[in-house]
């Protein structure tokens, strides 16, 4: 019973290192994220940290749907904030719609970002 409960602990420990260096190891990928952005696609790993990069008066926000995302519609977080955002992407692989939901920035600004997770 001593020798399964070390080696319980052993492995324990062995997969809390594991997932500490996963972690550790994250990619992070940086967003010049400003007015008249050109390059609104983007394919990463699951796991990458996507780093949103502005100064102030920006936002960050997730709408539903390739239309919205079109259309710059299907949010109400219009406040602006300080940035910068490190936004962990999510796990599922997929496409997620990113939007600056202050003034006119998505729609005029061309500020927005389709994030396909995925291999790539």
């Amino acid at each position: 019973a001593k020798l399964n409960k070390n080696i319980m602990k052993c492995f324990a420990t062995f997969v809390f290192a594991a997932a500490c260096l996963s972690l550790g190891q994250a990619e992070t990928v940086d967003i010049d994220w400003i007015l008249g952005m050109n390059e609104n696609e983007i394919c990463v790993a699951p796991g990458t940290i996507i780093n949103f990069v502005w100064g102030k008066g920006h936002n960050v926000v997730e709408v539903a749907s390739q239309e919205e995302f079109d259309g710059c519609t299907g949010f109400t977080d219009t406040a602006p904030y300080e940035g910068p955002l490190a936004w962990p992407v999510p796990e599922d692989e997929g496409t997620y719609y990113i939007v600056c939901g202050v003034g006119s920035h998505c729609k005029v600004g061309n500020q927005k970002l389709a994030v396909t997770v995925g291999s790539c």
